[in-house]
């Protein structure tokens, strides 16, 4: 495997793995949300919270990083 194919493929993995949470998280909310009897609005909620986190994470790495 050639070094231009090996970047492609993480590319596409690190592409793939970063949209799936996402995506399962539409599939799956109607069973978590029967499974716990909670009101619709709750997933705006956990929608935020995730959101929160994925700043944080950026936000942490940022700083992490010396000036350049």
């Amino acid at each position: 495997m050639s070094q231009r194919t090996f970047v492609a493929a993480l590319a596409f993995a690190a592409f793939i793995s970063l949209g799936l949470p996402d995506g399962l998280l539409g599939v799956s909310w109607p069973s978590i949300r029967g499974e716990f009897a909670l009101p619709l609005d709750s997933l705006g909620l956990l929608v935020a919270v995730i959101t929160a986190g994925y700043l944080t994470a950026s936000g942490a790495r940022r700083s992490g990083r010396p000036n350049s």
